[in-house]
């Protein structure tokens, strides 16, 4: 083969050797807040972390769980209305449905947001009120006045698309006495309570934990992926030699967009041929690729106990997981009702008073002077009452027989 005329313009050989990718994921971090030009305040970078946070609870399973958990701790076993003496219209908090029904409501959204909204219209007798759920994630605040308070939110279906769903602005409800409401108009309730991280938006309570949340997600994705395709790239891939850098840069972009993130779980590193006499294309495997199951799945406990920890849940088996380790109590049932009633006392309590306090004082808006009481939730109750009775009369019917036994054997 003849070389090139002299003058030619040469192209430089790139240089065999390996390059190493690291194949990494941008990993959210903490809500981020910037003014808008529009009025509202954005609630994340790009005024989407409220779907980032629904995102976690739809993808990780032990995150929706213990979500679920917290939400029934709040719920507990309904509003008892004849207990507080409650009926008619008193146990609607607007023509669609229950209290109870708005309690499930808002709690959810307190326990993936933070925070709630409820929003307040007077009624026709201009003494009443109905109370409607607003999800939060359609809320965004207006910005602070000159005294420091949040006067107007604005709600939007789709903040994605504020174009086709233009924002709606709506006046802050003031609890004062003196605060005047205009019929038919509606206003707008947020809860907030004090987060030192917090500027106009809660944090989640669960915030140290949103990566372990977002690791347990890599891992379902390595283990469909690794069922899928079959190839999990943790090795050296050898390519046939190229012309430029330029060309060596393609061909690295496209291997890495192929494999990178969970999908393909680590990394990869690329060797090039510096002639044609040396191996063609060929994947060599740092180690057996069933060597790596132990490892994650170490790791996926690991990640699922940090998940519970940030939801202050001391036993999955709350959440209807299995238990992480082993426990000294004689039965089930005597450590899920141990379990529960730490959860209650270090976290179920408080969660559940900061959304009934704020129902209790729309009771109290609408004439209703009593609190609301709730039926109370046990874990080692798995029975109604009348299972309770059968079992009762059934254990002593078997007393008494037993009883007649030994009494006739005595005689005998």
């Amino acid at each position: 083969m003849a070389g090139r005329p002299k003058g030619s313009k040469n192209v430089v050989k790139p240089s065999g050797g390996f390059e190493i990718i690291k194949l990494e994921k941008y990993t959210e971090g903490n809500a981020v807040t910037r003014n808008s030009s529009q009025g509202w305040v954005n609630w994340g970078l790009k005024n989407n972390y409220p779907q980032l946070l629904l995102n976690l609870y739809n993808e990780s399973p032990t995150h929706r769980a213990a979500i679920n958990f917290g939400v029934q701790s709040i719920c507990a076993g309904g509003i008892d209305y004849e207990a507080m003496g409650l009926e008619g219209n008193q146990i609607w908090p607007n023509y669609q449905y229950s209290w109870d029904e708005l309690i499930r409501n808002i709690a959810i959204d307190y326990m993936l947001y933070g925070s709630f909204a409820i929003q307040i219209i007077l009624n026709k007798d201009r003494k009443t009120y109905s109370f409607w759920h607003i999800g939060m994630d359609k809320v965004r605040c207006g910005e602070y006045d000159e005294d420091g308070q949040i006067t107007e939110y604005y709600i939007s279906s789709d903040w994605s698309a504020v174009g086709t769903n233009p924002p709606i602005m709506l006046d802050a409800f003031d609890t004062r006495e003196d605060f005047k409401v205009e019929y038919g108009k509606p206003y707008l309730y947020v809860y907030r309570h004090y987060d030192p991280t917090m500027t106009y938006y809660q944090s989640p309570h669960y915030a140290a934990g949103i990566k372990a949340i977002e690791a347990e997600i890599q891992f379902l994705q390595y283990d469909l992926k690794h069922i899928v395709n079959g190839f999990s790239a943790a090795g050296v891939l050898t390519l046939p030699e190229v012309e430029t850098d330029e060309q060596k840069k393609a061909v690295i972009n496209n291997i890495q967009s192929m494999f990178q993130g969970s999908e393909q779980a680590n990394t990869i590193a690329i060797a090039f041929r510096t002639n044609v006499e040396q191996t063609p294309v060929e994947w060599t495997p740092f180690t057996d690729k069933g060597s790596n199951v132990n490892q994650y799945a170490d790791s996926n406990l690991r990640t699922q106990a940090r998940i519970l920890s940030s939801h202050q849940i001391p036993d999955a088996s709350l959440c209807g997981l299995p238990s992480i380790g082993n426990n000294g109590f004689a039965s089930e049932a005597d450590k899920l009702e141990t379990a529960f009633q730490l959860y209650e006392r270090l976290t179920g309590n408080y969660n559940r008073q900061c959304v009934i306090r704020t129902l209790n004082f729309m009771f109290k808006m609408n004439g209703i002077d009593v609190e609301i009481v709730q039926k109370p939730l046990h874990f080692n109750d798995f029975g109604n009452d009348e299972d309770k009775s059968e079992t009762t009369e059934a254990k002593e019917s078997a007393q008494n027989i037993s009883t007649n036994n030994i009494e006739e054997k005595v005689e005998q």
